[in-house]
């Protein structure tokens, strides 16, 4: 199976180098196997980013109300979520939009960071260092924000709809095509772009890092992957939070916007202007500090690190499963 008459005959004399055994056991374990291209990677990858997103759900309202209400504490902003919506308002409130929107920015980002390292490098980002990897990341986001960004809208907009003004995702969507015309979905780009660059290009960035450290502490293969990508999700929040509220606060705004009538209908060029993303950055710097930036970060904390931490269980070992049952390698 792959070892010809010679190499056998050295193997058996123990004079074969260990590389050449190493390269027929793998021809051997990969034989009757396809090689798998970059597309084949994405069912797993798909199934592991909706996991994570249903999981997670909860605590982006949390999160969501804390960073567009600055100052506003975890405890207070779930107790007025649950007081305007109910226990069922989780299900109804931008569940769908928020489920669609998170599954399809991790599949992309999941598979875009590969594919961009391999482009830029010319080898796979399993050879690359963490700063490769990191910077991979980083770019692999741009088609990311540009597919979520109508979807992270709809979802602001229905968590923070306290008054029931829409019926639901598609009212809000017809909502903000109607006064603010496509461009009105991409609200916030400049700042979100930010963001997912910040913590994608931090989760890439450290995630092996964590990895090593962990295998010191822990033996358990499976605690090792929940810690170091909770670790990495979290330092991945440490580096972008301050844009989470800051495009957060832009988007509500520009949101409350919409039902003015007297306010004029922005360029549609608007959401590619950083200028509103970063003057907000500034009037909140001025009046709150760091601490109005960081508002929810303990949320965002829970909700990244655990998706962290998810991701990183479920992203290897779902490849691994779909791959053996569909002959890959």
């Amino acid at each position: 199976l792959g070892t010809s008459n010679f190499d056998q005959g050295h193997i058996a004399a123990g004079r074969l180098p260990a590389s050449l055994i190493a390269i027929d056991l793998a021809k051997m374990a990969n034989a009757g196997k396809r090689k798998a291209g970059s597309l084949d990677t994405l069912p797993p990858i798909c199934g592991g980013a909706f996991v994570t997103s249903i999981v997670m759900y909860p605590a982006d309202v949390v999160r969501a109300i804390c960073m567009s209400n600055p100052g506003t504490g975890a405890g207070a902003a779930l107790k007025g979520f649950l007081e305007a919506h109910g226990v069922m308002g989780f299900v109804k409130q931008g569940l769908v939009a928020e489920v669609t929107r998170a599954s399809i920015s991790r599949a992309i980002k999941f598979f875009m960071q590969p594919v961009v390292h391999n482009a830029i490098y010319g080898k796979p980002e399993t050879q690359g260092t963490p700063i490769s990897k990191g910077l991979a990341g980083a770019i692999g986001t741009v088609p990311e924000v540009i597919a979520i960004s109508p979807l992270e809208n709809i979802k602001l907009a229905a968590q923070l709809d306290k008054d029931g003004k829409f019926s639901g995702s598609a009212d809000i969507a017809k909502h903000i095509m109607k006064t603010r015309g496509f461009s009105g979905l991409m609200i916030g780009y400049a700042g979100m772009q930010v963001r997912q660059c910040l913590w994608t290009g931090g989760f890439f960035l450290t995630l092996d890092w964590y990895k090593t450290q962990m295998s010191g502490i822990v033996s358990n293969k499976l605690a090792q992957d929940v810690l170091s990508g909770f670790a990495a999700g979290a330092t991945g929040t440490a580096l972008n939070c301050w844009t989470d509220v800051c495009r957060s606060v832009v988007q509500k705004k520009a949101l409350a916007d919409t039902f003015d009538a007297s306010i004029p209908r922005p360029s549609p060029l608007e959401p590619l202007n950083p200028g509103p993303f970063f003057g907000t950055a500034a009037e909140i710097m001025s009046s709150r500090g760091l601490t109005g930036l960081y508002s929810g970060v303990g949320p965002k904390m829970v909700h990244l690190g655990g998706s962290g931490a998810i991701l990183a269980v479920l992203m290897p070992r779902f490849k691994t499963m779909w791959f053996d049952m569909m002959g890959l390698y």
